[in-house]
């Protein structure tokens, strides 16, 4: 009898918690997309096309291993795709977001941006100087964009005071330590690499 008043008394008091208290149990799981289109920031692997790369994804698989979340990588296909799936709720993180994006009430963007949007460190486009008359436009015009954050769709069951705090944390601490602007030079050199055996093959006449 005592043991059934303690726990009717434990349940009353949880009713009388804030719901944002009791929401704020850690998300195990969480759901990532973007713009699959945006190198350096995301594209598919032309050798495994079901793979996706980028500063984006390598950002996703270092906040997973920090947060201890599991952060799905989801490929949907187009930008606008990307954004419907954050919106409608069945993804959680929005990569590349622009605070200019359609519905921005939508979402809550995590400062301080990922990427802030300032050209790579890039005097002379790295393909023009490998193929003599390559176009400067090889590097990706999306360096001079915006900057681009982190944003969480409002309607995710993961999107909490706790975890909209662990994420400024964690770009903040990433953003002091140069590693953001690191993984951005590493994947435009990445990207680069895989357009060169295009650039450099040599035309085959047809027999």
């Amino acid at each position: 009898m005592r043991v059934a008043c303690y726990l009717a008394a434990w349940l009353l008091s949880l009713a009388c918690w804030p719901l944002a208290v009791l929401a704020a149990a850690p998300c195990e799981r969480l759901v990532a997309t973007g713009d699959v289109q945006s190198p350096p920031y995301l594209w598919q692997n032309p050798a495994h096309p079901g793979q996706l790369l980028g500063a984006n994804a390598d950002l996703v698989q270092y906040l997973s291993r920090e947060l201890g979340v599991q952060i799905k990588l989801l490929n949907s296909g187009t930008w606008a795709a990307a954004q419907q799936e954050v919106r409608s709720g069945r993804s959680d993180l929005l990569l590349g977001a622009f605070l200019s994006l359609p519905e921005p009430q939508q979402y809550d963007f995590i400062l301080p941006p990922a990427w802030p949007g300032d050209p790579v460190s890039a005097d002379a486009d790295p393909l023009a100087n490998l193929v003599p008359g390559t176009q400067s436009d090889s590097t990706p015009a999306m360096l001079e964009n915006p900057a681009r954050y982190l944003a969480l769709g409002r309607d995710s069951a993961c999107n909490t005071p706790l975890l909209r705090g662990q994420l400024a944390k964690k770009m903040a601490e990433l953003r002091a330590s140069g590693l953001l602007e690191t993984l951005l030079k590493s994947n435009l050199a990445r990207w680069q690499a895989q357009q060169l055996p295009v650039l450099l093959a040599p035309d085959t006449p047809t027999q």
